[in-house]
């Protein structure tokens, strides 16, 4: 018999995933979150709905089943998840914002021109989640959605027309949790790793003299081996005594090439020699499985036919975790070198440090509802027919940040509340404090020292943090500069509330701010402690020497000492200065 041989297409389907709608999924009532045509993170603490929308996404694309967990529990509306799905950023703003013939044909009669002019084509779908009939399990029904004009939203008609399994083809979704293990994959049956080693797509001639290389081999390791040799031997007089078992013979190796492609074993060389990649640590494995991403696509999708290759859409839970911080520098290269779309969520400020920050999605919490920041384009070029060519609202803000924070810019993207202080010695100083007077309230309390309080770090920290709903104060110096400074800041971005502000030596008699800083706070406050604070890091302060010009000499150095002698000689918060215990009341109530 001839073998068809079948072209494969080498292109995936020019689409991308532009927006996810998500209404009374676990818990989320409604949020939308439009989604980069590489890279999408989204970034916010524990339990904010990062896995959720995962989630949500792997089920309107057909990656897994509806489940009862996806209802929000006490609550009897069934889950909707609507996707709305773009051509690929064309090349030139002149460029027709519409799907090549492949993908037209394909959705034909369901694709939707969403604005006359300029020209845009979109397809949308809904995917309901419903309960069963029996009440104890789930089931999904994916229908199109009209676009209309008149509302600008999406709706579903009263007759809609059913997403088909022609239709899923054009996309592949996979999710990459952040228990994935290679090894496990290359195990277990039906995975996709084990799917795409059961065709190793060796040619006829060349698979029988590797097949005979590999009987052969097998062949000189029994002979080589007293114990093998041993137990060949027995199997043949066992046939001699029972002839009718079959004529039995050892083989340590797999005499067929599928069969060796299930003993595979991947190992890494770490500098003492290659060792399987089972001996080594969680990280490096979760890190491999991540790598061979590229491969399953280059190799699975797309096989069965010459039309074009499914869109992979890749949802990865915290790739960071394992991995030492240098590794998770790396993550951005090795994410955005992942073909098709990315939507990832992470915890690691080093990621999110590395990427574009268009490609961040913030999700602040704290609220009912699940809230979404977008650090991309802003929507006020209406001429753009695209994301891609919209100007970016955050840009220059966002760039400022991660240039001028001397912490890591990740740090404030994934903090609750924000304290700028007036110099390096607060920076070090008011962590250590807040710490022990708030508790497990002050995990998320991001303090950072702009060098100015009318510096460009100061105002673009006070503008990020209004943009994504956290509370922030001043702890300033009350000298004449700072107080000018000061009601800058406050002006422009705080609507003159000056409840935000904390001075470091409080107000004087008339009820204006005290002249003074942090250093003035402390001398004031116990000089001796101060002096014991500065022996403490190796600086003697002799008797009738001034020990605030000894603390100014230290800059930032010293802060962290004298919040640990403060706290250890003064441990209750109320006999604190009375400037901490302001910083610390505001604070409390907004945590």
């Amino acid at each position: 018999m001839t073998q068809v041989t079948v072209a494969r297409s080498s292109e995936f389907a020019s689409v991308y995933v532009e927006q996810v709608t998500i209404r009374n999924f676990r818990g989320i009532t409604e949020c939308t979150v439009e989604l980069e045509p590489d890279l999408t993170l989204l970034v916010g603490r524990n339990n904010v709905g990062k896995s959720r929308i995962l989630s949500a996404l792997q089920i309107a694309f057909g990656g897994r089943p509806a489940d009862v967990d996806d209802f929000t529990v006490g609550d009897t509306s069934e889950p909707e998840i609507d996707v709305v799905v773009a051509p690929c950023p064309p090349t030139s703003d002149a460029h027709d914002d519409a799907f090549d013939d492949s993908v037209g044909r394909r959705f034909a009669g369901v694709s939707q021109t969403t604005r006359e002019e300029p020209f845009r084509e979109r397809i949308a779908w809904r995917t309901n989640v419903r309960r069963s009939s029996e009440g104890a399990g789930a089931r999904s029904e994916a229908v199109f959605l009209t676009f209309n004009a008149g509302t600008g939203v999406w709706i579903e008609l009263g007759n809609p027309f059913p997403l088909t399994r022609d239709h899923r083809q054009s996309f592949a979704v996979d999710l990459v949790s952040t228990g994935r293990d290679l090894m496990e994959e290359l195990g277990r049956r039906g995975s996709s790793v084990r799917k795409v080693l059961s065709d190793l797509e060796v040619n006829e001639v060349d698979r029988e003299s590797l097949e005979s290389q590999l009987t052969a081999l097998g062949q000189d390791i029994v002979t080589g081996s007293q114990t093998l040799a041993s137990i060949a031997d027995s199997l043949r007089q066992l046939n001699r005594l029972i002839g009718s078992m079959g004529a039995p013979d050892l083989n340590p190796l797999p005499i067929r090439l599928e069969e060796l492609a299930r003993s595979i074993s991947i190992d890494l060389n770490s500098g003492n020699g290659a060792m399987p990649i089972r001996l080594h640590g969680a990280g490096s494995r979760s890190l491999a499985s991540l790598q061979v991403q590229g491969v399953l696509y280059e190799r699975r999708l797309g096989t069965d036919g010459p039309l074009i290759r499914p869109h992979p859409l890749t949802l990865i839970e915290e790739p960071e975790a394992h991995l030492h911080p240098q590794a998770s520098l790396e993550l951005a290269v090795l994410l955005s070198n992942l073909q098709g779309q990315k939507v990832v969520s992470t915890h690691s400020p080093q990621l999110v440090t590395a990427v574009d920050p268009r490609c961040i999605r913030i999700l602040p919490g704290g609220r009912p509802e699940l809230r979404v920041v977008d650090l991309g384009p802003a929507e006020s070029d209406l001429a753009a027919t695209h994301r891609s060519f919209r100007p970016s609202a955050h840009q220059a803000e966002m760039e400022k940040l991660r240039r001028l924070v001397e912490r890591p810019f990740g740090e404030l993207l994934f903090a609750n509340a924000l304290v700028i202080g007036d110099g390096a010695s607060e920076r070090a100083f008011l962590p250590v404090v807040l710490r022990h007077a708030l508790q497990e309230k002050a995990h998320g309390i991001c303090v950072i020292d702009p060098e100015s309080m009318n510096g460009t770090l100061a105002h673009a920290a006070a503008k990020f943090a209004n943009m994504v709903d956290m509370p922030w104060f001043l702890f300033a110096d009350s000298d004449g500069a700072g107080q000018r400074a000061v009601e800058g800041l406050i002006n422009d971005h705080g609507s003159g509330d000056m409840s935000k502000v904390v001075w470091a030596m409080g107000v004087d008699d008339s009820g204006g701010p005290a002249e003074g800083a942090f250093e003035h706070m402390l001398t004031a406050f116990d000089v001796e402690l101060c002096r014991r604070a500065c022996a403490d890091i190796g600086v003697t302060v002799a008797e009738g020497d001034s020990v605030l010009g000894a603390m100014k000499g230290l800059k930032g150095n010293g802060g962290a000492a004298f919040a640990s002698r403060l706290i250890e000689e003064y441990p209750a918060v109320t006999d604190w200065p009375e400037s901490l215990q302001t910083l610390i009341g505001r604070l409390g109530p907004v945590l």
